[in-house]
């Protein structure tokens, strides 16, 4: 087992495992174990499905070091991790009211919050998005949630698949509005349904984005965030904290500039599908948040 520093070189943060013919690089804490969130990564890259909901003879606790989890980390069916991927485990729970394929969809998604947060985000996917619209975004290397008690700049934020990132995953605010739910989970769909901005293949990050220059950057990241923001404005109600990317709309307040395209793209209604899709492509160019002012080195605080 070899130890890796993090970039302040004071603890490890991730330590090499060899079993067989290859090496495994898993993530460890402060304390030498792997943390939950990289168990459940791991799982949602590389598991089979067909293993959740049925408890192997084996469950290893969730605390666990790289020595212990590596045969587990190399093949998830050997054995399952408690709250992983054994019998009902409640990082993959959908509230009773959401029934058929949404139900089946959002069973793949896991979110690593307190049960009754992670329920409400479910449901806000559930009433924001189709179940065909859900099926896709679970599918292949689903997507994983979590949540913080506060981020610094912004309240959620998406990272996409790409070098590093094997797993598309959304990390939300505690108590994000469905706003902002809805934003990074659109962010999502447009990835897997081939719309994002970003110069993707295979529904990966293009490594060439990391050497465009930062006024290519800055466009790419001003269409994608309005384009976001319009999309959501459709599938949402009326919000009491809306995007904070309308603060960027030059000429007019915020919540103005917000009220005003909830009018333009649909009316005050939430859509869905390809109606929410439609309503924001057709009316984006005469919504305000087409002028936001959006820059690659800033998050919107939602």
């Amino acid at each position: 087992m070899k130890w890796t520093k993090n970039k302040k070189g004071d603890k490890p943060d991730r330590v090499n495992v060899r079993r067989g013919m290859r090496t495994y690089t898993i993530p460890v804490d402060s304390d030498g174990y792997v943390p939950k969130w990289a168990l459940v990564q791991r799982y949602q890259e590389v598991g089979n499905r067909k293993d959740k909901g049925h408890s192997a003879s084996l469950i290893l606790p969730s605390k666990v070091t790289p020595d212990q989890i590596v045969d587990w980390w190399a093949d998830p069916s050997v054995c399952d991790v408690e709250g992983i991927d054994d019998e009902n485990p409640e990082i993959y729970s959908v509230p009773f009211s959401i029934r058929g394929r949404k139900r089946e969809a959002l069973k793949n998604i896991a979110v690593l919050a307190p049960k009754k947060e992670a329920h409400r985000i479910k449901k806000v996917l559930a009433d924001s998005f189709t179940a065909e619209e859900l099926e896709i975004m679970s599918a292949d290397r689903s997507m994983m949630i979590s949540t913080e008690e506060h981020l610094e700049d912004c309240t959620g934020y998406y990272l996409r698949r790409q070098n590093g990132v094997e797993v598309p995953q959304i990390v939300l605010e505690d108590g994000t509005t469905p706003d902002g739910i809805v934003h990074e989970a659109v962010h999502h769909l447009r990835v897997v349904d081939g719309r994002t901005s970003f110069p993707t293949t295979d529904k990966v990050l293009d490594t060439s984005y990391a050497r465009y220059p930062k006024s290519r950057k800055d466009e790419i990241v001003r269409r994608e965030e309005a384009e976001t923001v319009a999309e959501t404005v459709a599938r949402t109600r009326i919000d009491p904290v809306q995007s904070g990317y309308y603060d960027s709309v030059p000429g007019r307040s915020s919540r103005s500039a917000y009220l005003r395209d909830q009018e333009i793209i649909s009316d005050g209604k939430s859509l869905k599908g390809k109606a929410a899709i439609k309503a924001a492509e057709d009316n984006f160019d005469r919504t305000s948040i087409s002028r936001a002012i959006i820059s690659s080195n800033r998050k919107g605080r939602r």
